[in-house]
């Protein structure tokens, strides 16, 4: 995860000056890439920055906050969602890292579809009713399983990722 961070003196000069920084949960380690690329700065006393691409990182505008990059690389690191799960999570949220940190903790799982989770429901729950009596397949035949996913839908969030759904529970 990388952040392009340019100069904003050169940049308002006409010199493309920057650097890629790698995105760190150490909020000093962040501030010493920016440092070293402002020291070798072409214009004399650069102070002022701006993030002008991202990298395998969330598009936080011009002007991030430090500590916002570093509570994101925190949550990368907290998780085992795919990068593509997680950014879903987050967009599905505008942004908020409190709000998909809470997200997070109701991750059900990926599926291929939404049909895919709420049929695996439906037969954990036919093979209970089951108890021994050797019937789940005789109620499956009657169930409606396209009723059940549509009802089930209402109990979940469920986000579109690369290759199928990531659904959460409410």
């Amino acid at each position: 995860m990388q952040i392009y961070i340019r100069c904003l003196a050169a940049y308002n000069s006409g010199i493309l000056h920057g650097a890629w920084i790698v995105a760190s949960a150490n909020i000093e380690e962040l501030q010493e890439q920016i440092d070293a690329m402002l020291k070798r700065s072409p214009m004399p006393n650069a102070e002022e920055w701006a993030a002008h691409d991202y990298d395998q990182f969330p598009n936080m505008g011009e002007h991030p906050d430090l500590e916002d990059i570093c509570d994101y690389v925190k949550l990368v690191d907290s998780t085992d969602l795919s990068q593509d799960c997680l950014d879903a999570v987050i967009e599905n949220v505008h942004g908020n890292l409190n709000q998909a940190r809470e997200d997070l903790e109701r991750v059900i799982g990926v599926y291929h579809d939404f049909r895919e989770y709420a049929e695996e429901c439906a037969d954990d729950m036919i093979a209970c009713a089951e108890s021994g009596t050797g019937i789940s397949e005789f109620l499956a035949q009657y169930f409606d399983y396209d009723a059940y996913a549509r009802d089930l839908q209402h109990d979940c969030t469920v986000l579109d990722v690369s290759g199928g759904v990531l659904v959460l529970r409410h």
